[in-house]
Order: structure tokens, then C-alpha cells, then sequence
């Protein structure tokens, strides 16, 4: 139950109220509004803090962690990886509210922007830290407290995203993300990233060092190659046998796609 809207006009002024017991950050409030909770809250709105930016710094693109997914979508600065993840977000209302900061922070067990920006191995700026954190160290608890935006450093290389769900708006059973320095002629720097229904994105490590320093094989032979590296559950949508296909059909397709320099979701 929301008690008090709080509109912080400083960084300072947000990390003082988020002290207080009882209080979380709002962003586009996709996820809080949808909670059903008894328990009094008092919101921070971060919309007046500035972070709705997206630019190129030199090498790199920072996004603001209160640019939405739809800013994202139109903004040409941003890899077309990413554009395409945010775009697996069909409802254009939906991309008008949901911001990224609030993806990565919820980690939504479907999401399709976590697995590419592990992929992509992107960094998260975080106030009162003088370097950003790894994405991953920031998933797995390392880093913590209110995100400024996410850092994507420079050359931004080939990326693909690949989702399955039953419907457009329907929650997604299993998403495979990949990216690389080079595919071609050799294979170098590959990163290849899949998540279900269990939320815990797993790397393809296995798979990464079979292809490293090789040329990118046909599609049956990379379909192989994935074995049984990952082993998806099943839920109420997708078997386990079913999703370990679509992994190898997915991830397939994701490589052929980041080839040919195209990164359509």
C-alpha cells in the first residue's frame, strides 16, 4: 500500500530517503504497481534525477538507468542487440513505462535484456561507487544500491537475442542471448547466454571454448556441438525436452544472426 510519492531533486537527497525503513525506488513502476501489498510503502521517484539519457561517451554507450525500453528502441546509439531485446517487449505502452534500470534491478526471471547485457558483458555505474561494477558481480550480490545507468563499452560488437513464449505478450519460457569480437573468418571472444523460467541466466562456456579460434561450423554441427551444456525445467508452457531443442535451434540462430551483423529479435 503506497502512502507518500517522495520526488527527490539530487542523488543525494534519493539515497537518504531510501535510508528510511518502508521506502523503494520507482522508476516507470511496472513492477510496483502490479503488487499487491498490505504493508505501507513510501516511493522515490527518480524522475527528476536525470537519468533518462542516452550518449555515446568515446568508447562506449551509456544508457541512463531511467531510459525506458522504448527510448531504447529509437535511440540509434544504442547496439541493435539491445534495441532488439527491448523491442521482445511487444506492448508499446509497456516499453513507455518500463525503464532499464528497474529490469536489472527486479531480474524478472524471463527478461530478455539481463541474458544480452551479460553476453555483452555490460557494466552498472552505481551512486557512491567510483567505478561501475560488472553486471554479473551486480546479479550476484556483489554490488548493490541505486543504478545510473548501464555502461556498454566499445566496439559493440555482433549481438542476437532469441526468445520463446506462446504469445507476443505471454511471459517467456526461454531466452538465448549471444555475442562475439568476430565470427568471422574465425570465431573470437564468443559469449553465449541462456536463461528459463528459473530467472538464473547460465553461460555457455563449454560451448565458447569448442568454437574459439575455429570457423563458425554449419548449422547441424552448432547444433550438436551444444549437447547438453544446459538443461532447461520445464513450466506450464514449454517441457524441459522441448526447451533444450529450442535452445539448440535458438542459439544456432543466434550465431548466424551476430554474423551477418544483424541482431533482429
Amino acid at each position: 500500500m503506497v502512502i507518500e510519492i517522495l520526488k527527490p531533486e539530487t542523488i543525494q537527497e534519493a539515497l537518504k530517503a531510501r535510508a528510511l525503513p518502508g521506502t523503494a525506488f520507482l522508476g516507470g513502476g511496472t513492477w510496483l504497481n502490479a503488487t499487491r501489498s498490505t504493508q505501507p510503502v513510501t516511493l522515490i521517484s527518480l524522475e527528476k534525477l536525470g537519468l533518462q539519457s542516452i550518449e555515446a561517451r568515446g568508447n562506449q554507450c551509456v544508457v541512463g538507468a531511467a531510459a525506458t525500453f522504448q527510448q531504447i528502441v529509437d535511440c540509434p546509439a544504442v547496439p541493435a542487440g539491445l534495441r532488439a531485446a527491448a523491442g521482445l517487449t511487444a506492448s508499446r505502452t509497456l516499453r513507455n513505462m518500463m525503464t532499464i534500470g528497474g529490469e536489472i534491478a527486479l531480474h524478472p526471471p524471463d527478461s530478455a535484456l539481463v541474458p544480452l547485457l551479460l553476453a555483452m558483458e555490460a557494466e552498472i555505474s552505481l551512486a557512491g561507487k567510483k567505478k561501475p561494477v560488472p553486471i554479473r558481480d551486480f546479479l550476484s550480490g556483489e554490488g548493490d544500491g541505486l543504478i545510473l545507468s548501464v555502461v556498454i563499452t566499445k566496439p559493440l560488437r555482433p549481438a542476437a537475442v532469441r526468445a520463446v513464449s506462446r504469445t507476443s505478450h505471454g511471459p517467456r519460457s526461454l531466452v538465448v542471448a549471444a555475442c562475439a569480437e568476430t565470427l568471422h573468418p574465425e570465431v573470437s571472444g564468443l559469449r553465449v547466454v541462456v536463461a528459463d523460467c528459473r530467472g538464473s541466466p547460465v553461460r555457455l562456456s563449454r560451448l565458447e571454448r569448442s568454437l574459439e579460434g575455429r570457423q563458425l561450423p554449419s548449422r547441424p554441427e552448432l547444433e550438436s556441438a551444444l549437447g547438453n551444456e544446459f538443461s532447461p525445467v520445464a513450466d506450464v508452457h514449454a517441457s524441459s525436452r522441448y526447451k533444450a531443442y529450442m535452445t539448440r535451434v535458438l542459439v544456432a540462430d543466434a550465431l548466424e544472426t551476430s554474423q551477418r551483423g544483424k541482431a533482429t529479435a
